[in-house]
């Protein structure tokens, strides 16, 4: 029965892409290992050629793109004008200037706020001056221009500050900024959980009309210190982090608004010291109301509210319960009207609430077995929310596709109608989009459309000359059965010269996070290629609550992390060890974070369905991981003593049977060095047979440095465990530039 389900999914769904995989592997070339593990700098994929490098738009007519080096403003239909020429600006500013990081800038792109060795220096390109900004021992943290361009924000030492470009003066807003007490400046537990690393810490916000700022109050002091240990020079060092592991305190927050040029600070009328989070602040268009996110430390309630900058007063407008989880509204939208739309799963799939401006829910404006992933672009002109979507139904999770729903809730239509993975960059007004889009039979293209979803033209496609010499692999999508009613997405790449009557070891790739699937339609990497080349049946997979099957799939793991991740890719394997093709051969896995918990787990509580398993920088116990992420899913480990034991690796460690390689950088703030110490520990203890590989210096990503070592390191690791130590050489091409060094 399962392999009749699975190969029905193929054909009702897969079928075109895998013709047109098929179509591109009739190439001989084997990509080489420079190709797939060592590209170099800034190129394309192997075998493929480098899309347009479209920076974004510049208003509804014209989009900028770099060529040469120079920046170029390009028209609708392709006709472009030189807009910016490096060589130029760099004539503005003293030497050396230019070439630095560009913190902030001004939306015409006059201005520029450039971080130089933790300074700032102000660029105007119109009249041609440059001017040095601040000269201080410590650095200056996320600049960030006032929406009228006369004012820079930034953080230093734990302090909020402001320049005042015109008056050349420099005001410090906040003054108790300490080791422990951060304004402006998030704690590391926000920014990593909360705020998301694309905030780079920033935890202030400017109102529309530039006079005043919000931003969020931080006392680390309640929360414990974890020593990192630095091996440097003769004596090493102790790195100091606070960090809150699952039911320690958290740190303390505050909601703050000042105005920009100084005066007191008007603390918002929350509880100074209650065990809550404040975050995601944002301002109403007139600027009179400080919207402010609340949730309660079990995560399982959140409310928006209003607070006013002047007096502090904060009034509730509306909130969310959930029995599970909630999440953050990300994509709170302020209206001209004062409306807010709302993104939220609370009917089991994320979909767009409009709510009053006083809170009342008016509408929902989307509904159905499918998720808006994201908000890209609020037209109210036009009355319409495009959306990047996921559909929901069996055979098609795995794609996005942009959506415009309808704000007054009369419907939803559907805008790219081409299967794959997009990115979609909309022009200010909402006229038009580029979207770049791949699929696993298609290399990316980037197009230029109409609203309506109407192609102007294409600017580019990777699948150049170089791409039908490359024997690719053959990718299909497909599902496999979990044995209690969910169907698992299932991505591989096979040999180019797949033959059923063969056998082949399979390396699955995961990373197993809540609402965080990895099988997409897209273009697979080139790693994929080049093992299926040498006879290695490459995949991607995802369990029930990877997202693909909604908040009631996902809403499974909750309390209980590990426990439904086993049950599906233990099903998976006992469904691939079935297929002849595979049959004996070694199935491998491997996962960096939590894949890297999850490759243990599989190597652990899974250990008779994975013979071999590769896990990077990986949690061990949940115990050691953060408050936020861990106490979201698994409450605190006092509430569910039982859900903490049976996820926890070290639980089930008495059924390892060999295979594993662990990595880890030592000095990792995220995952720490911690959690693999007491993994080898046991197997030290018990006798185990394992490979280690320690990264001195890296955090959760490593080093550039460390980078080619890695990646050679792992591959031989593959080729010693799933071909026995022997790397195929290509078999249809001649020598030359594409032939395996490896």
């Amino acid at each position: 029965m399962a392999r009749l389900s699975i190969f029905t999914v193929f054909a009702a769904c897969t079928l075109a892409l895998a013709v047109t995989a098929s179509a591109q592997s009739r190439g001989t070339h084997w990509l080489t290992y420079e190709a797939a593990f060592a590209p170099s700098e800034g190129g394309a994929s192997p075998g493929l050629q480098p899309l347009p490098q479209v920076t974004g738009w510049l208003d509804d007519e014209h989009y900028l793109e770099v060529r040469d080096g120079k920046v170029l403003r390009v028209s609708l239909d392709g006709s472009s004008a030189l807009h910016e020429d490096s060589t130029e600006l760099a004539s503005i500013a003293p030497a050396g200037i230019t070439g630095n990081p560009e913190a902030s800038r001004t939306v015409d792109g006059r201005l520029r706020i450039v971080l130089v060795k933790d300074d700032l220096w102000a660029i105007d390109t119109a009249a041609r001056t440059s001017q040095r900004l601040t000269q201080t021992p410590a650095a200056e943290q996320n600049a960030t221009l006032s929406p009228d361009g006369r004012v820079v924000a930034y953080t230093r030492a734990g302090n909020l500050f402001t320049y005042d470009l015109a008056a050349r003066l420099e005001r410090q807003l906040t003054d108790d900024g300490s080791g422990t007490v951060l304004n402006g400046y998030a704690s590391w537990v926000y920014f990593e959980e909360i705020l998301g690393r694309a905030s780079r810490y920033r935890a202030f916000w400017w109102s529309p009309d530039s006079r005043r700022l919000a931003f969020l109050r931080f006392d680390d002091g309640p929360v414990p210190v974890f020593p990192i240990y630095w091996a440097d020079g003769q004596h090493g060092r102790l790195e100091a982090q606070r960090y809150p592991k699952a039911g320690d305190a958290n740190p303390l927050v505050r909601v703050g608004s000042v105005g920009a040029s100084g005066g007191a600070v008007t603390w918002m009328d929350f509880p100074p010291a209650a065990d809550h989070y404040l975050a995601w602040l944002s301002w109403t268009r007139d600027s009179r109301q400080v919207l402010i996110q609340w949730m309660n430390r079990e995560q399982d309630v959140v409310r928006v509210l209003h607070g006013d900058p002047a007096t502090g007063a904060v009034r509730p407008l509306f909130e969310e319960r959930q029995p599970t989880w909630v999440n953050w509204f990300e994509d709170l939208t302020t209206l001209s009207t004062g409306e807010l739309l709302v993104r939220s799963d609370v009917d089991g799939w994320e979909h767009l609430y409009l709510h009053a401006a006083d809170g009342t829910r008016l509408r929902q404006l989307s509904t159905g077995r499918w998720r808006v992933r994201s908000l890209v672009k609020v037209d109210e002109r036009a009355g319409v929310a495009y959306v990047l979507a996921t559909p929901g139904t069996t055979g098609s999770t795995w794609n996005t596709e942009l959506r415009r729903v309808r704000l007054d809730g009369s419907g939803v239509d559907v805008v790219t109608s081409v299967p794959g993975t997009y990115q979609i960059r909309m022009s200010p007004g909402g006229t038009h989009f580029l979207a770049t889009r791949s699929s696993v039979g298609e290399p990316s293209t980037l197009t230029l459309h109409r609203a309506d979803g109407t192609v102007i033209r294409q600017l580019g496609s990777a699948a150049g000359v170089a791409a039908a010499s490359i024997a690719w692999g053959n990718s299909e999508l497909f599902t496999i059965p979990s044995g209690d009613g969910y169907d698992l997405p299932a991505l591989w790449v096979l040999p180019p010269d797949f033959d059923r009557r063969k056998t082949y070891p399979v390396l699955i790739n995961v990373y197993g996070g809540p609402s965080a699937g990895t099988v997409r339609n897209a273009w697979p990497p080139a790693q994929a290629h080049y093992w299926a080349q040498r006879g290695v049946i490459w995949m991607a997979l995802d369990h029930r609550g990877s997202g693909h099957h909604g908040k009631a799939g996902t809403a499974q793991m909750h309390r209980a992390l590990g426990k439904w991740e086993m049950h599906d890719y233990a099903a998976a394997a006992t469904w691939l060890r079935a297929q002849p093709f595979i049959g004996t051969r070694p199935i491998a896995i491997t996962g960096g974070s939590y894949g890297g918990y999850t490759t243990l787990m599989a190597m652990t509580r899974g250990a008779s369905h994975f013979d071999v398993g590769l896990a990077s920088a990986p949690v061990s116990d949940w115990r050691l991981y953060d408050t936020v992420y861990t106490e979201r899913y698994m409450d605190r480990p006092a509430e569910n003593p039982d859900g903490y034991r049976d996820g926890a690796v070290l639980t089930w460690a008495d059924r390892y049977k060999g295979g594993l390689r662990l990595t880890h950088g030592t000095i990792d703030d995220n995952v720490h060095l911690q959690n693999s110490l007491q993994v080898i520990d046991w197997l030290t203890e018990h006798d185990k047979s394992f490979e280690l590989m320690i990264y001195p210096d890296s955090r959760h990503g490593l080093q550039a440095s460390q980078r080619k070592h890695a990646a050679r390191e792992t591959h031989d690791y593959w080729v010693r465990t799933l071909l026995g130590g022997v790397l195929p050489a290509p078999q249809l091409q001649s020598a030359s530039a594409h032939s395996s060094t490896r």
